[in-house]
């Protein structure tokens, strides 16, 4: 039987003979397909499994930062669980048993001011207030309402927002504990936070103290650093101050000043403290002179300063006195300008903060209103005097008789200073435009101010030094976190822990109801967590038990009587002490971290990671590891639009997770848009999105779905017979080479936690390795070889391997895809695999990194690259359309390296190059049409490649141009279609 022509052949009819991809998953996601199943089983299912199956004595503990559990989440909040998510997943796929409980952080003034605005004010309200006004009234109506009824709103608005939430972390794909997730105010969690602060309080560590905080007059509570945020241009009325000097000068001064009446030169911009005044700061090493005013007399100031002093009241400088030191003033007196004269006077004090950058070089030290002011003042045995209440208003024990009880001190309080101070002719100049720098509270957005009030502190002093000796085999990425947590650790010396709010942990403390002394010993708080944990936190704020069943019994019988504190614990406190939640969860470590892993923002070195660690090393089981509670500190940045600006819905620039799942207009979106975005990200800076880098995410989404597609059509009539390494021919083995790097390039960076570098080596991969060769190479192969030939078997299972090793490194950033594919794939592909999914890395055999194959394809790539040379000129200038058009003649030298080298690959070369014929030949060929040529050496030898029309004819079935004559197939064709079953053969002709 002779070869078969086109004739009496339909188009169609050999169209059904080739064996074409058969990929059962559809090219786009289907938003109608059974997400929720596959998510179910490659998060729930998966995370179950590996729990069940993985051991336990190689667990990896992720701890989680607790998100707080108040709004909507935002690209910040996926960022950071997604990256999570992505650790987690590669550890299980490296075998190792993940334990991954989620938490949220419940208690703290924002909730308790949400649910109160949410509790006052309808939706059509709150919807015309701005968050600002909104915080600021709702904060106002909290401090009038019974703590038991704020608890209980604060609370259920908890419980809601952390339903909300966990829906949408699930959503996301993020695999962990879900059904065992804690609160910060769950009882057992709020018990286990008593019993740190027991132990802090049996070391020493807690205690009560009378010194200045930032205090929230808004708010009406105290407030951590970690609560503020700054303002670069705060309006202050700073003002120049005069304080009369006591005739009675210090021995250095000698007679330089007998007879001069004298006046201290001070600069404020707190103007409102003036009241609480008990001394002046000098340096001892600065230079002082006396100038003589003509409208203020003899005023004392630095002589750095003095050209600005008199800048400011509009005077010449005429300087009277000169080179007076500081330690000359030191220990000489003066009056308040605004007490009576008889009042005691207040000193002139030696101090290292004082410098002539600014002001006058004499600082005015208010002990109640600032920390430098209470050190200094303290040290000389000078009390605090704070006459401001919680409301940031004047008391009756500021300037009595002056009229300014009640005025807010930072508005009319102020206002009514300065008028006294002209009035009694004590101020020298005024400042009304002057903007700086200065904290709000950062829920409010009110200015805040310094308060002495009486506090309860932990002592982060005495435990500095173990704290960061702990961290010295701590890892940090990025490095430079290392030191942002040593720094904020070794800045501090004390913790503010209590705070002035209903909505959390109480802080146990008992005070006697006729001295106000506090009661809080070990015994005093083991009995009341004795109550607490059969009646829970709330008993505390609650008539249900009275008053002395929370005195223990040996201080009940001395008659004296107690009352509760209404303190509640800073939450940096609550969450700091979350460590206790891994206690039950971390199986056989000896000699290992409590957590493997802590993953948060970058912010969260002054704040979670250090009072997870300064709560850590103050409890006993902290002491004794000498370790911190982390193996690993990473840290994220925040998320900015693609302008490199913060989000803001004032700028309308707000992007949120599900404008990135579910575009608007053209876009794949998806969950594995939002985690591609995410692992694609340079997460230790800040990120950028918009719909340019979504467009490049939804691009990069396409190519793996398409490729993945590809690989599994072309599986589905394999039979799972899996070819001999040594039976493949070179093409194919170089193709396992490259796996082989990619995937160990690949399981390194996921190692190192550079997810970015793990998507630009996958595409990288995809797009030059597979699309644009292997792939490419193989389709003749792979559509037009009879089904059971050797070489189509062989390709078939290097696509397996390709396969398989490419769900391992896609799964951890795109488990929805990967669950799907895997869902597609035929048992023959799933053979062996664990679990509900294609659980473990699956590891490339050490034969296929074979060094010598990728440097000879680095040879015929660059054959290769002149091949499609002389095609693109063909295409160009002879009409050329398709590759297959063409062949190639080689040229070497007989004998030569070259000639042998390129005999070894001349069965192959067809298939690399993508054209119908390779030759070799002894010189150039005379072409009957048009041919090109191009020079070039190999191995050292002289090499030439000609490109010229393919001699055959264009097969209608595999396109390639080696049929004798038109419209008849080729011999390979023909050979492929008379092994066809009888039936399919004669149905051809049907």
């Amino acid at each position: 039987m002779g070869n078969l022509r086109i004739g009496p052949l339909a188009e169609g009819a050999l169209r059904r003979t080739l064996l074409l991809p058969k990929a059962t998953i559809p090219i786009w996601t289907n938003k109608n397909s059974s997400k929720e199943e596959l998510l179910r089983k490659c998060s729930d299912e998966l995370y179950e499994w590996q729990r069940d199956n993985l051991p336990r004595e190689s667990s990896f503990v992720l701890h989680d930062g607790p998100p707080y559990a108040n709004g909507n989440l935002h690209l910040g909040h996926a960022l950071n669980k997604i990256l999570k998510d992505i650790v987690g997943r590669f550890q299980v796929l490296s075998g190792r048993r993940l334990s991954y409980i989620p938490g949220w952080d419940c208690h703290g003034l924002p909730i308790e001011i949400r649910a109160l605005q949410s509790h006052t004010e309808s939706p059509r309200e709150m919807a015309h207030k701005s968050n600002v006004k909104a915080a600021q009234t709702a904060a106002e109506r909290g401090k009038t309402m019974d703590a038991a009824e704020i608890r209980s709103l604060a609370r259920e608005l908890a419980e809601k927002t952390i339903v909300k939430q966990m829906a949408e972390f699930r959503s996301w794909g993020v695999m962990g504990d879900w059904g065992n997730y804690w609160k910060t105010m769950d009882k057992d969690y709020e018990i286990s936070q008593l019993r740190v602060f027991k132990e802090m309080l049996k070391g020493g560590l807690i205690y009560r103290r009378f010194k200045p905080v930032f205090w929230s007059p808004s708010s009406g509570t105290a407030l951590a650093e970690a609560e503020l945020e700054y303002n670069e241009k705060h309006p202050s009325k700073a003002a120049f101050v005069a304080f009369p000097i006591r005739a009675t000068a210090t021995t250095g001064l000698g007679k330089r000043l007998d007879g001069t009446g004298l006046r201290a030169a001070i600069w404020t911009t707190t103007p409102w403290t003036i009241p609480a005044n008990k001394a002046i700061a000098v340096n001892m090493g600065m230079e002082y002179c006396v100038v003589d005013t003509e409208n203020h007399g003899n005023l004392l100031v630095a002589s750095q300063r003095a050209g600005e002093l008199c800048k400011a009241i509009n005077e010449q400088p005429k300087i009277v006195v000169d080179g007076i030191m500081g330690q000359d003033l030191a220990g000489a007196q003066y009056s308040h300008p605004l007490l009576p004269e008889d009042a005691p006077p207040h000193p002139i004090l030696p101090a290292d903060f004082v410098t002539a950058d600014s002001g006058t070089g004499l600082v005015h030290c208010a002990p109640g209103h600032g920390m430098d002011d209470y050190l200094l003042c303290r040290k000389h045995g000078i009390q605090p005097f704070s006459p401001v209440d919680s409301n940031g208003r004047f008391t009756e024990d500021a300037l009595p008789g002056h009229g300014i009880e009640g005025l807010e001190v930072l508005f009319g309080g102020t206002k009514k200073i300065l008028h006294i101070l002209t009035e009694s002719k004590a101020l020298l100049a005024l400042q009304p435009g002057f903007t700086h720098k200065y904290p709000y509270d950062w829920r409010t957005k009110r200015p805040i101010i310094v308060r002495a009030t009486a506090q309860w502190f932990a002592d982060v002093g005495a435990i500095k030094g173990a704290s960061i000796d702990s961290l010295e085999n701590v890892e940090f990425v990025p490095p430079a976190g290392r030191s942002r947590l040593t720094s904020y650790v070794n800045g501090r010396s004390e913790w503010c822990i209590s705070r002035q709010r209903a909505w959390g942990t109480p802080i146990p403390a008992l005070y006697d109801v006729d001295t106000n002394e506090p009661l809080l010993t070990e015994e005093s708080v083991e009995h009341i967590i004795g109550i607490l944990q059969d009646k829970g936190t709330d008993a505390w704020w609650g008539d249900g038990v009275p008053e002395e069943v929370w005195v223990p019994e040996p201080i009940r019988v001395t008659g004296k009587r107690y009352v509760r504190g209404k303190e509640t614990m800073d939450v940096w406190f609550d969450s700091g002490t979350s460590w206790t939640t891994l206690r039950n969860c971390v199986g056989q470590r000896e000699g290992r971290p409590l957590a493997d892993l802590c993953l948060e923002g970058s912010d969260q070195h002054r704040g979670w990671f250090q009072s997870s660690l300064l709560t850590w090393v103050a409890s006993a089981a902290g002491l004794h590891a000498a370790k911190a509670p982390f193996g690993m500190v990473v840290t994220h940045g925040f998320c900015l639009d693609e302008k490199g600006k913060k989000m803001s819905k004032s700028l309308g620039n707000v992007t949120a997770p599900a404008d990135v799942i579910q575009p608007k207009g053209k876009g794949i979106g998806g969950i594995d848009a939002l985690r591609l975005w995410v692992a694609s990200c340079d997460y230790t800076r800040d990120v950028s999105i918009g719909n340019t880098i979504l467009g490049g995410v939804n691009g990069n989404l396409r190519k793996l779905r398409v490729t993945l597609r590809f690989l599994l059509g072309n599986l589905e009539d394999w039979d799972g017979k899996e070819a001999n390494y040594s039976d493949l021919p070179k093409t194919d083995r170089y193709a396992l080479a490259q796996l082989y790097q990619v995937n160990r390039a690949t399981a390194q960076v996921y190692k190192n936690l550079h997810f970015n570098r793990v998507v630009q080596l996958v595409m990288a991969y995809t797009i030059t390795d597979l699309s644009a060769f292997y792939l490419d190479v193989i389709k003749d192969t792979m559509y037009s070889d009879p089904k059971d030939s050797q070489r189509r078997r062989g390709t078939q299972t290097v696509i397996y391997y390709i396969l398989r090793n490419y769900l391992s490194m896609l799964t951890p950033i795109v488990p929805l895809l990967t669950q799907e594919v895997w869902s597609h794939a035929t048992s023959f592909v799933t053979k062996g695999a664990a679990g509900p999914t294609q659980l473990g890395w699956y590891e490339p055999a050490e034969a296929w990194n074979d060094e010598n194959l990728l440097e000879e394809f680095k040879h015929i790539n660059a054959i290769h690259s002149l091949v499609k040379l002389g095609i693109e000129k063909a295409k160009a200038e002879q009409g050329v359309k398709v590759n297959l058009e063409v062949s190639a003649v080689l040229i070497a030298p007989e004998g030569s390296r070259a000639r042998r080298f390129l005999g070894e690959y001349a069965g192959e070369l067809p298939h690399i190059f993508i054209v119908s014929e390779v030759l070799l030949g002894k010189e150039i060929p005379a072409s009957p049409t048009w041919q090109y040529v191009e020079k070039t050496t190999l191995l050292g030898d002289d090499c030439t490649v000609v490109v010229q029309r393919a001699p055959g004819n264009k097969c209608p079935r595999c396109w390639v141009y080696a049929a004798e004559k038109p419209g008849e197939i080729c011999d390979r064709c023909q050979n492929t279609i008379t092994s066809l079953p009888k039936e399919d053969y004669e149905s051809l002709f049907a």
